[in-house]
């Protein structure tokens, strides 16, 4: 069975019997119930203090006590939900496609739609809040959106300064020509933005397509783009409590720099699966989510990896630690990780 949350009442569902039903339930939901949501492609997991909430494909959301029973809350949206976020035991965001941004104010037992832009066809792939108040959401073609009123307003910002100088150049002969071009070639000259991490005073970092590495001192008011590291995709970043810094990405990618982002060193992960999260757990072990179901782990502060398990036929794309327990989110689903506390 499956527990559902509608309109904050709790039902628990078996399977629906009529197509008549299906339908009314449409009438009123975007996102439906599913037997299966835990097991179906869960992209990110977040906790609130008191419970876990997953999101993932088909505007899943689920959440957990810190039990193997994960309750499913039925939103006003089916899109692919691609990471969540909480600043609180109450405030939380989730973005995904068609630029949607979600947020909940009772721990996410209930959820409204703060952005939705179908037309624009383009999904945000991160959401990182550093106060009640103030939050980033970032995604493809360098969407990047603020807002400093906990998402009542969002704004969107075009981060030229994270382009090479030719084109910049380029934009503005275009721009000199026509604003209509100009506006068209701005929404993808930009590479992906895949994750937004915040940093020790008030820092934050990019990291995105073509071996984007970019810092902010000013809480996104400016950036410096970092050059030369790798140009592939990096698709996640983590700042240790050490002060180091990890980024990862494609095939199995990984940079680790103890200089604020001056200097940076290759890590040998042994593989060359591409590497979706990087966490470190409350005893300070750092654990790392990549492709075809490896979960690799440090005990050295990220200087070198080693093997812990390998769940074939998925891609494992979150880590999270839930008191003694550590979930991981994947292609297949929840599972929580024995061996690792």
């Amino acid at each position: 069975m499956l527990t559902v949350v509608l309109a904050g009442l709790t039902s628990t569902w078996s399977l629906v019997s009529s197509a008549q039903e299906v339908s009314e339930i449409k009438q009123v939901f975007t996102s439906q119930p599913a037997m299966l949501a835990k097991n179906a492609p869960v992209m990110a997991i977040a906790s609130n203090g008191q419970e876990m909430v997953a999101v993932g494909e088909r505007g899943h959301v689920l959440t957990n006590n810190g039990v193997d029973d994960w309750s499913q809350v039925i939103i006003d949206t089916d899109v692919l939900l691609t990471d969540v976020e909480f600043y609180g035991d109450k405030s939380g965001w989730s973005v995904g496609h068609d630029a949607t941004i979600l947020h909940t104010t009772d721990g996410g037992s209930s959820w409204q739609i703060q952005q939705q832009i179908p037309e624009l066809d383009r999904p945000l792939l991160d959401v990182n809040f550093v106060s009640s108040t103030q939050g980033f959401a970032v995604g493809a073609y360098g969407m990047f959106y603020s807002t400093i009123d906990g998402g009542k307003t969002w704004s969107k910002q075009f981060l030229e300064s994270l382009l090479p100088e030719d084109d910049v150049e380029y934009l503005a002969e275009v721009k000199a020509e026509s604003e209509e071009d100009y506006q068209f070639e701005i929404a993808s000259i930009l590479p992906h933005f895949n994750k937004i991490v915040a940093l020790k005073n008030q820092g934050l970092m990019l990291v995105g397509e073509l071996g984007l590495i970019a810092f902010s001192n000013d809480l996104g008011k400016s950036w410096q783009r970092i050059d030369n590291v790798y140009e592939g995709s990096f698709f996640t970043g983590l700042q240790l409590t050490s002060g180091a810094i990890l980024v990862g990405g494609l095939r199995g990618n990984m940079f680790r720099s103890f200089d604020n982002g001056v200097n940076w060193s290759r890590v040998d992960l042994g593989n060359s699966n591409s590497v979706n999260d990087i966490y470190q757990l409350r005893n300070g072990d750092v654990l790392v989510a990549q492709n075809n179901g490896t979960l690799l782990i440090s005990t050295d502060d990220g200087l070198s990896f080693t093997q812990h398990s390998v769940r074939k036929g998925q891609d494992l794309m979150d880590i999270h630690q839930f008191h003694d327990q550590v979930w991981l989110a994947g292609s297949k689903g929840l599972k929580v990780m024995k061996g690792v506390k």
